[in-house]
């Protein structure tokens, strides 16, 4: 029995400890990483002369990268569905 909801049942585990919840998975050291690492780069690349939208430029195409990396190793399937929201949305469908 569930200590939260009496009478419901309580989720199961398996041998690697996840439960049978479906939710999103918690951040992992690199995508931490990268949210500190493209603020810090762009502060010392402008303060080191470098114009900003140079700056700008060079880090849209370093996170353009790093997003078609997710893509292609997550199968792409949440990263296309999430696109396909995002202009349901934008079309107001």
């Amino acid at each position: 029995m569930s200590a939260i909801r009496p009478g419901g049942a309580a989720p199961l585990h398996d041998r690697s400890g996840r439960s049978d919840r479906q939710g999103r998975a918690p951040a992992s050291a690199a995508h931490v990483a990268g949210i500190i690492a493209f603020p810090l780069l762009g502060s010392v690349l402008a303060l080191t002369g470098m114009p900003v939208q140079d700056v700008l430029v060079l880090l849209a195409g370093c996170g353009g990268i790093g997003a078609a990396v997710f893509a292609i190793g997550g199968g792409g399937r949440r990263l296309l569905e999430a696109l396909a929201a995002a202009l349901n949305a934008a079309a107001g469908k």
